[in-house]
């Protein structure tokens, strides 16, 4: 069984973070592994590595019908049993693509489509994709009730995380040393000499991610007195909606909460920073997964998270990390407030579930529902 997997780009995120995984593996896999992308990126040389069968098609100057006919061309000299397509364009591609063809098309939703276009797009796939996988029970729901179609054919197929980075022995980060000395050459004088909490939230600024409410929460937490701890926003100011992390920076300046929240950018050692944090916060309003939240409890660092519906699921409804009430910025000072004060007892009951997190969502798990699927296809 060949299996071929359509991604528009090789940039980081947490698709294309998956299927590396995925083509990481790809010599364990029970299907052969072939790759269809259409842009380099920041992990292109990654990909590379893998040694996965990489075909780079791209269209040029919207000339999208020769595009469908090289992509009909090296599915059929490939011998591709199952063309599998990551996002909503690309399962349109597949579908028109394959017109005539002995091959099985599925579609994966990671996300919700947004607008019109989008919408009858959608509908399109759901109706002729032969599979559709959901990254959780929430998507599958959501898809089903708002369209009306697909419920005999869609299957939720967890997100899988390669933990074995999780599991070597990383220095602390550049960033986290530079400001504890500050701290220190800061605080030296300061009665209260006890060693600051470190919390982060890894994550772009983009939207479907709510680092505008958590800093309301931290905003009331130091309000309430709480001061001994720093935050750690990581992940980039995104050039298409500059303003989620414009808005971030002036509610820090406004409220005087630079001394505690940091924002560090975009960074490439998220395992090391696990490993170097004493718990991870995360808010949402549009995830429809959460592969941070996942790495995070994994990798046995505390987790608090926000109470919105795809976060219960993946966090066992609340028993492996800590939920707060959306919106609730009081409440989420009193969650945050309370895993700063009783550091060791959340440390030791994340290392406890850890291994539940591990089962649930590890990459070979994924990999073998994904076989399960194909078989059944």
């Amino acid at each position: 069984m060949k299996v071929a997997f359509f991604i528009g780009s090789l940039n980081r995120g947490g698709t294309e973070t998956l299927i590396l995984d995925v083509c990481r593996n790809h010599r364990v896999t029970p299907f052969e592994v072939l790759l269809i992308y259409r842009n380099e990126g920041e992990l292109s040389e990654q990909y590379h590595q893998t040694g996965v069968r990489m075909v780079r098609l791209k269209p040029k100057h919207g000339r999208y019908l020769s595009y469908l006919m090289a992509m009909r061309q090296v599915l059929n000299s490939e011998k591709v049993d199952i063309l599998h397509a990551q996002t909503l364009i690309n399962g349109v591609f597949s579908l028109l693509c394959t017109i005539g063809l002995p091959i099985k098309v599925i579609t994966t939703f990671h996300g919700f489509p947004v607008g019109r276009f989008a919408n009858l797009m959608t509908r399109f796939v759901m109706r002729h994709s032969d599979m559709l996988f959901c990254v959780s029970d929430y998507v599958r729901e959501w898809y089903i009730r708002r369209y009306g179609l697909g419920a005999e054919k869609s299957y939720t197929v967890y997100n899988g995380v390669s933990f074995d980075k999780l599991d070597t022995e990383y220095p602390i980060p550049d960033f986290l040393n530079k400001i504890d000395l500050q701290k220190g050459e800061l605080d030296c004088h300061a009665a209260d000499l006890s060693p600051r909490i470190r919390l982060a939230m890894i994550g772009n600024f983009v939207s479907g991610r709510a680092q505008n409410s958590l800093l309301r929460c931290i905003h009331q937490l130091v309000l309430a007195g709480t001061r001994n701890f720093d935050f750690y926003f990581v992940g980039k100011r995104v050039d298409s909606e500059p303003e989620r992390y414009d808005d971030c920076v002036r509610y820090v300046e406004d409220n005087g909460l630079t001394d505690n929240v940091h924002f560090v950018g975009s960074r490439g050692d998220v395992p090391a920073i696990l490993q170097h944090i004493d718990g991870f916060v995360y808010s949402t309003d549009h995830d429809t997964f959460g592969i941070a939240v996942v790495e995070a409890m994994a990798a046995g660092v505390p987790v608090v998270v926000n109470d919105w519906a795809v976060m219960k699921e993946i966090t066992n409804n609340g028993q492996w990390g800590t939920l707060y009430k959306t919106t609730d910025a009081k409440n989420g000072a009193k969650v945050i407030a309370d895993l700063i004060q009783k550091n060791q007892q959340y440390n030791q009951q994340a290392k406890q579930t850890a291994l539940q997190v591990r089962q649930t969502f590890s990459i070979e798990q994924h990999i073998a529902r994904l076989y399960e699927l194909y078989q059944a296809v």
